[in-house]
């Protein structure tokens, strides 16, 4: 081989030494995807924990309410009462994030179950000549004789006429 480096050359750069040795042992890194139970017990353990943060701030906000209100009514000072309805509104945000929570938790739990739920048709096969297949693919040209020995064709043009 050859130590001049072809990229280099090319660019007209100064040739870089690897530091790489050159018989390096390269071991692959078997990266497993995360389990079903894994995902749902991290699930779990993380909406339990995110509903208990957002109870405990709600609870805690309820206190802090409590008191601005309470120097709100003593000082009748209008930046209180600013402070007072900014607390509401805060508090407001965190149950409608508590709802959010259970809501997001659902869609997840039911993303998990169509994408275990789903099923490929790769390969179909077709029972019937090709004129009857022809005459289903185009039913404005069929005619009835084609499907005279199908009633479950019957049945179903039947349903779609209706």
């Amino acid at each position: 081989m050859s130590d001049i480096d072809p990229i280099s050359s090319a660019l007209g750069l100064p040739s870089v030494e690897s530091s790489a040795p050159v018989h390096a042992i390269v071991v692959p890194i078997d990266r497993k995807p995360l389990e079903d139970e894994r995902l749902e017990k991290d699930l779990s353990v993380d909406y339990e924990t995110v509903r208990n943060n957002l109870r405990e701030l709600v609870d805690v906000g309820k206190g802090a309410l409590d008191g601005v209100l309470a120097v709100a009514l003593e000082g009748d000072s209008p930046r209180a009462y600013e402070v007072v309805a900014m607390m509401i509104k805060t508090l407001s945000e965190a149950n409608k994030e508590v709802l959010d929570l259970h809501d997001k938790v659902k869609k997840i739990r039911k993303q998990e179950n169509i994408t275990n739920n789903v099923s490929n048709t790769t390969n179909s096969i077709y029972v019937g000549s090709t004129k009857e297949l022809q005459d289903i693919i185009n039913t404005a040209r069929a005619s009835s004789n084609a499907y005279s020995n199908r009633p479950d064709i019957l049945e179903s043009m039947q349903e779609n006429d209706q």
